[in-house]
């Protein structure tokens, strides 16, 4: 058995293991929250990404050309219901991102994810020129522009650090990587003006003090630093948290879960995923290593940085250390679409190459 295939094993078991930690922790956020309803929807999301890891696996390992054609798709699906989210969209917290069809809710810029993983991948190692890096802007900041007027300013930064990774593994000279870098901090303040609601400054603000926010934007980085020192080195049990339990956390079961499991099982238990998540993430980036196809470096190094950008922010914004802009956590986090979308590119991640040799041809497969 070689490497790369023990590192597919190896990644779909660490996924799975992550997956279970947050069906435990979901069930004591449930019984916290007294919200059975929340634990089954958990349940069923966490079957669908199941499902959808399977699906695209089967994509990617069925054929070569038709995970691209499947991103092609998805952009062109994706873009316009990010729009209509806006307009016509379910509003809560200040904006509209959540479309509802029948019983099924779901956010389009998570969807969006999909073709900018692949499609970004496909460009960065088939296009050999620099014109490959204005491709991959467009695939990139469309989604994320739209994304920011809805507004999310937090969704829309995803498709920026896409864009930036690609740039940094394009194998293009590190002048243009620090350039471009130049150019989103000359237009900060442009974004600052335009781009950033009120309360988008007060979450700054309350940031950078939030005692002087602490009964608006500042109140829920504070609970959630009282409530991961209530935790101490064993924390209190399963569902037992008492911070959490007496709702002074709004969001629990969505940005702050992970919140939760400080409080229910300590500095230990914080440990322990944190090890498991760290693992998970450090094998998505050793197959890139090991890999002899350029796509499925290419292609690991953007998902890795991907889901790796997700985890930190959502741990600094629940730490005050980053202000709180709506991040999930992956896997961990009652966020259907978002878990659901990263489980399909992460099945897709296993399935490229998994054909002997496939690997190595991979990215001639537009010369044909």
């Amino acid at each position: 058995m070689d490497v790369e295939r023990i590192l597919k094993i190896g990644i779909t078991l660490l996924f799975l293991l992550v997956l279970s930690i947050g069906v435990i922790n979901m069930y004591g956020i449930s019984v916290k929250l007294e919200n059975e309803e929340m634990f089954r929807r958990f349940i069923f999301a966490t079957v669908l990404s199941l499902f959808s890891f399977l699906f695209g696996f089967a994509i990617a390992s069925r054929s070569k050309r038709l995970l691209f054609y499947a991103g092609v798709l998805l952009f062109i699906l994706s873009v316009p219901l990010i729009l209509h989210a806006k307009f016509k969209g379910l509003e809560a917290f200040g904006a509209r991102r959540w479309i509802s069809i029948g019983e099924i809710t779901f956010q389009p810029t998570e969807l969006a994810k999909i073709p900018s993983v692949i499609l970004t991948a496909y460009i960065i190692s088939l296009v050999r020129k620099k014109v490959a890096v204005l491709y991959s802007g467009f695939i990139n900041f469309v989604p994320a522009i739209f994304t920011a007027i809805q507004p999310d300013v937090g969704s829309a930064s995803v498709f920026v650090i896409i864009f930036l990774v690609s740039v940094l593994v394009s194998r293009f000279p590190l002048s243009l990587f620090v350039l471009i870098i130049f150019i989103l901090i000359l237009s900060f303040p442009l974004v600052w003006n335009y781009g950033f609601k009120d309360y988008h400054k007060k979450r700054i603000v309350a940031f950078l003090n939030p005692e002087s926010e602490y009964f608006s934007s500042g109140y829920q980085t504070v609970q959630s630093k009282i409530a991961i020192g209530s935790g101490g080195l064993m924390g209190m049990g399963l569902g037992r948290g008492e911070h959490s339990k007496g709702k002074w956390l709004p969001n629990l079961h969505s940005d702050l879960a992970f919140v939760s499991i400080a409080e229910d099982f300590g500095f230990v238990g914080v440990l322990v995923s944190l090890l498991i998540i760290l693992t998970f993430l450090s094998a998505i980036f050793i197959r890139a290593l090991f890999s002899d196809s350029y796509f499925v470096e290419v292609f690991s190094v953007i998902l890795g940085s991907t889901i790796s950008y997700h985890v930190l922010l959502n741990l600094f914004m629940i730490s005050g250390l980053f202000p709180v802009v709506g991040i999930p956590f992956p896997f961990i986090s009652f966020a259907g679409t978002h878990n659901i979308s990263l489980s399909f590119l992460l099945g897709a991640s296993i399935g490229i190459g998994d054909k002997k040799g496939e690997g190595k041809i991979w990215v001639d497969f537009l010369k044909k």
